[in-house]
């Protein structure tokens, strides 16, 4: 029989204290320069889209809140409460440049759809303001009383309740149609409280302006109707888009 031999190579093996060379001085601190550099060049990058972002919010703000007084003061700053104005103003103004600033630097949190909602708010916003410049009469809830709906809520329950019917159709309308436009699909009950704050709090000033020489009464009765159409109108919007989803 004959013997087959096998013979295995090893690679060579290294002599003792024989060590890779290091790597050279210049290379490691080629290197170290390299990832300073792009990380210098990223921060500024982003430091100059975030001023940009700061400064195009302001402006947006600012001038957003400055129109929406002109708009809902019916035209006529003078029949207005100073105090009035100058809260509304500020409040719009504020309002108003954290809500585009979410927007432009896309700020999102963990558990609150932010950016989301507050589109959502801001969509609600210019239909209430593109709504605000079709009524034909500069005072909207002297426009609604003379409406049928408005009519017959003035006549069963006096100013209070015809109030309370304009804030209740006007808010779930601009609600749900703001909620269908911006795609809000978010069910967390967070989220859709969020959302409701928001609206309610961009729309809330243009109720102050245009009930600013009424009764304290038919103001409370307008801003709770506010307050129950924008909950109706995003839950209405909400199941909608639900079922849309389902039946897909």
């Amino acid at each position: 029989m004959a013997t087959v031999n096998v013979v295995v190579d090893h690679p060579p093996e290294r002599p003792e204290g024989n060590q890779a060379p290091p790597t050279p001085a210049s290379l490691r601190e080629g290197v170290r320069e390299g990832i300073l550099g792009a990380l210098r060049e990223d921060f500024d990058r982003t430091s100059g889209a975030t001023t940009r972002s700061l400064a195009l919010a302001g402006v947006l703000g600012v001038a957003t809140a400055i129109g929406a007084v002109i708009l809902f003061s019916g035209g006529t700053l003078a029949s207005v409460h100073g105090w009035h104005l100058a809260f509304c103003a500020a409040a719009w103004a504020g309002i108003l440049v954290e809500c585009f600033l979410v927007v432009l630097l896309r700020i999102e949190g963990r558990r609150l759809s932010l950016g989301h909602a507050t589109t959502l708010g801001l969509v609600g916003f210019l239909l209430a303001a593109a709504l605000g410049v079709l009524c034909p009469h500069p005072h909207y809830i002297e426009w609604w009383s003379a409406t049928r709906v408005g009519g017959v809520a003035a006549h069963f329950a006096g100013d209070p309740g015809a109030a309370f019917c304009f804030g209740l159709c006007l808010a779930g309308a601009i609600a749900f149609g703001a909620s269908l436009i911006a795609n809000f699909r978010s069910t967390s009950p967070r989220s859709v409280g969020l959302s409701a704050m928001l609206l309610f709090l961009l729309m809330w000033p243009a109720m102050i302006l245009q009930f600013s020489n009424l009764a304290v009464t038919v103001f409370a009765a307008g801003t709770l109707g506010l307050s129950v159409g924008i909950g109706l109108g995003l839950g209405a919007g909400v199941s909608i888009d639900r079922l849309g989803r389902r039946a897909g």
